[in-house]
């Protein structure tokens, strides 16, 4: 599903981004510039990077 649809910025485009390393939306920000154009997709990426830190934290939970 579309995100940001200024910038045509996905959910599995943010999901990557938070296995790179970004932490928040601030750090989407900086590698995507999402909720850069109008800003009406920054609590909607919130919610998935939320999401992908929280499935990143089980699969590491598992892979040990």
């Amino acid at each position: 599903m579309f995100v940001c649809i200024c910038h045509g910025i996905n959910e599995k485009a943010i999901q990557q981004a938070v296995s790179e390393g970004a932490k928040n939306v601030r750090d989407v920000r900086r590698s995507l510039n999402i909720g850069s154009q109008c800003g009406q997709c920054v609590r909607q990426a919130h919610q998935v990077i939320e999401q992908a830190k929280q499935t990143a934290a089980g699969a590491e939970f598992y892979a040990a």
